[in-house]
């Protein structure tokens, strides 16, 4: 008579102990699934770092080439005012020259502002990159611990079974 009892425990701890088996290879597949994409994250937010550092880089290059065109500019506008007879150091001329030089700052200016617009999208990305790692992180942490109670739970009617049986 205590046989079939018997039995039937073993039979429910068994099964127990396979769904809480199962929930912690569950358990480990989720977590290297949740490390994967936070890494992977990590790793879009660095490259959008490094991308959003270059942006900034190439405005202030461009920035520096167009300054140097203007000047360039204005020393051409000077020699041939001077080559033509103009007097160089006259206020229309000197007033003419700024023109030129104020303009190429200005453009350059844009282009810089351009460029720092463009770093500043990679860096909002990074940002998103960055936060979809804590949220898979948080998500997986939390699934821990719901997975953790229930492990729990399963081993504690595992322990009520066993000794219910004997």
């Amino acid at each position: 008579m205590c046989v079939p009892a018997m039995i039937g425990t073993a039979l429910k701890t068994g099964d127990l102990i396979f769904s809480a088996s199962s929930s912690v290879i569950g358990l480990y597949d989720n977590a290297k699934t949740q490390e994967y994409q936070t890494q992977a994250a990590i790793a879009n937010a660095k490259n959008s770092i490094n991308e959003a550092n270059y942006q900034r880089q190439q405005g202030i290059e461009e920035s520096r080439k167009q300054k140097l065109e203007g000047q360039k500019q204005a020393n051409e506008q000077k020699a041939q005012a001077g080559a033509m007879g103009f007097d160089v150091n006259s206020d229309t001329n000197i007033m003419n020259f700024q023109d030129t030089l104020d303009f190429a700052d200005y453009e350059a200016q844009e282009t810089k502002n351009k460029y720092d617009l463009i770093s500043k999208q990679y860096l909002d990305k990074a940002n998103d990159y960055l936060s979809s790692a804590n949220i898979n992180t948080s998500s997986y942490n939390s699934n821990l611990y719901s997975k953790a109670i229930n492990y729990l739970g399963s081993t504690n009617r595992v322990a009520q079974n066993w000794y219910k049986g004997g």
